[in-house]
């Protein structure tokens, strides 16, 4: 269990690492990153979400079912929202990296982490639960998530306005609004689209992971200097939202098995996407980087002791 929840952290580690290397060679340059950043969030990431909720899905009523345990999970994440709000002010964060910081106390990296940790924990049966906490992490991501990112580097952005509606009507979350049109209509799409639409998916990650690398890179070894806003990033992560999990679900009465997948979806690192959103975004796409990457080796030793501590309450 723990083994493979290890290996899925040190292959994100090995693409970033992939990233600084490529951005110190001579013909990758500023083009080459922005060519990541604009390929990852046009193309593969859309089709990434689209792929993931028509193959995990399955059908109308899965799809259905789905849906009407979304409340929870909405309650954690937007729970965590405000946390990051309280402490955004309490602690005064910089206006130009506010939304980096909130997005990365709420909100966290579902798939590419949790779900390998939810299989070998769970098996292939954790994995509908899982996605239920998937389709609300990435609903509020794709909406607030992005907005907030909009707003550090303008902050006249509303979300409820025609250039709002915009900003977070992103290709991403059209792909997965596709995908769940698709679902909900039966449709299946033809063996060659679906064909291409895998092998595209299979880029978002690597991609990403690179270009988090190449701004690791350009920001060179100073960006990972402990910053006030890096520490309690790692305190809301790894220490407050556990417990503000639990306070969430505790009383609600969620079986024991879902209440442990919605606890270690909600712990996991800070998202992937989050580093090319804010470079998208023109927010602090740098200090992004830096939290994504620092969450996800301090991961290497939290997702054990969250493995320990359910195999406690398992067992």
């Amino acid at each position: 269990m723990v083994i493979n929840a290890l290996q899925s952290v040190l292959m994100l580690l090995t693409l970033i690492l992939t990233g600084c290397f490529v951005a110190s060679r001579p013909w990758f340059g500023e083009a080459g990153s922005n060519l990541f950043s604009k390929f990852t969030v046009q193309i593969a990431i859309p089709c990434y979400m689209f792929y993931n909720v028509w193959n995990t899905c399955g059908s109308a009523e899965e799809l259905l079912r789905m849906f009407s345990q979304l409340p929870i999970p909405f309650c954690i994440i937007l729970a965590g929202l405000a946390m990051g709000f309280l402490l955004s002010r309490l602690c005064r964060i910089p206006l130009a990296r506010k939304g980096v910081f909130v997005n990365a106390v709420a909100l966290s990296n579902t798939v590419i982490i949790g779900f390998p940790v939810i299989e070998a924990l769970f098996g292939e049966e954790g994995l509908p639960e899982g996605m239920v906490y998937y389709l609300a992490n990435t609903l509020l991501f794709w909406t607030v998530g992005v907005f907030l990112l909009h707003k550090d580097h303008d902050p006249s952005a509303r979300l409820f306005s025609l250039a709002g509606l915009r900003s977070i009507l992103a290709p991403p979350l059209i792909g997965m609004l596709l995908g769940v049109a698709t679902v909900l209509g039966g449709v299946r799409p033809p063996e060659f689209l679906m064909s291409a639409i895998t092998m595209l998916k299979q880029l978002a990650t690597p991609m990403a992971m690179i270009f988090i690398g190449s701004m690791l890179y350009r920001g060179g070894i100073k960006s990972f200097r402990p910053s006030k806003e890096l520490l309690l990033v790692l305190l809301s992560r790894f220490v407050l939202t556990p417990l503000l999990v639990l306070l969430v679900c505790l009383p609600s009465g969620l079986a024991p098995t879902t209440l442990q997948i919605f606890f270690i979806l909600a712990t996991m690192p800070a998202m992937t996407q989050l580093g090319i959103m804010a470079n998208e975004a023109g927010s602090d796409s740098a200090f992004a980087s830096v939290v994504i990457t620092t969450t996800t080796i301090v991961s290497l030793a939290a997702i054990p002791l969250y493995v320990l501590l359910l195999q406690r309450l398992l067992f």
